[in-house]
């Protein structure tokens, strides 16, 4: 009846904007409580382990920030490129990163040049709280010695608690060793540090003494052996080994590349068996056709 009075009065159909509608949509999806409309459902509650929204830094905030930083001689381009790293970066005041600056330059060693190069590895430097992260780290990786910290000042934003002991703890709980043994492994090799132990050294631990049938003893020699892949280097070379009949230290299987790793291992087939004196002694090697021709239980040659 509406349309057709409309229809002879020759006036159009009025329609809704749409701008108003997409207000009251977006109204619905923000608001369910306020604006709840009785023939549609009520909107599920965020659940309480979803990620909480980013909170957008204030301008005056993110402008305080970067002028810090700017004056620190960090370039604009690598600025953008922390940012986007650790948004939280322009988020905190900047007297925070004048701290932590101040802190890098005079109380970890970093020299004033080579703070571009410490942001662009790890620009979570500059938010974390002085006393009460970056400052008990240092204390804490000195006690360990660990050499050379002005250049591992990427380390200085683990927490000790959260990151530092439980490495050492999964060392000498998991693996046997002596605490002295896995404080030598940490110093020399602190790279282990950012490793994760589930998703990491756990699973190589398991294999290199499994798999592998190796000591741990081994990896004390030779931290680095966490720092490659299993699925890509440490498996396949170790197959690579065993289809061969030679059993390489873990530095000569792991740390040469593909071709010189290849060329080594052609070259112990059908070798001269070696002294015990050397690293290659507990090997088992083989002839040509594949059949062994020295054991480590056999007399030296």
């Amino acid at each position: 009846m509406e349309e057709l009075l409309l229809r002879q009065a020759g006036l159009p159909r009025p329609v809704a904007p749409r701008r108003r509608l997409r207000v009251v949509a977006v109204a619905l999806r923000t608001r369910p409580t306020s604006l709840a409309v009785p023939s549609l459902p009520p909107s599920p509650s965020p659940s309480p382990h979803s990620a909480p929204e980013p909170v957008l830094p204030s301008p005056p905030v993110a402008a305080d920030a970067a002028a810090v930083l700017l004056a620190a001689g960090v370039p604009a381009a690598d600025l953008r490129r922390a940012a986007g790293m650790c948004p939280e970066l322009l988020s905190v005041p900047g007297e925070t990163i004048a701290a932590a600056l101040r802190f890098l330059t005079e109380e970890a060693g970093v020299p004033a040049s080579d703070l571009p190069r410490v942001l662009r590895r790890r620009p979570r430097l500059l938010v974390s709280p002085v006393a009460s992260r970056l400052r008990p780290t240092l204390y804490f990786l000195r006690a360990l010695g660990v050499p050379d910290l002005h250049r591992r000042a990427d380390l200085l934003s683990f927490s000790v608690e959260e990151k530092l002991l439980p490495r050492i703890e999964f060392l000498e709980s998991s693996l046997g060793l002596p605490a002295r043994a896995a404080r030598s492994m940490a110093r020399r090799f602190p790279a282990l540090f950012g490793y994760g132990v589930e998703g990491n050294m756990r699973p190589k631990a398991e294999y290199l003494t499994g798999a592998m049938g190796r000591d741990v003893g081994e990896v004390v020699e030779f931290p680095e052996y966490f720092s490659y892949a299993l699925g890509t280097r440490i498996a396949p070379r170790h197959e690579a080994c065993a289809a061969r009949g030679v059993r390489l230290p873990l530095p000569a299987m792991l740390r040469p590349g593909e071709a010189k790793f290849r060329a080594t291992l052609d070259g112990c087939v059908g070798s001269t068996p070696p002294r015990r004196r050397s690293p290659l002694w507990h090997a088992t090697w083989v002839d040509d056709a594949g059949a062994a021709v020295w054991r480590p239980d056999d007399d030296e040659p």
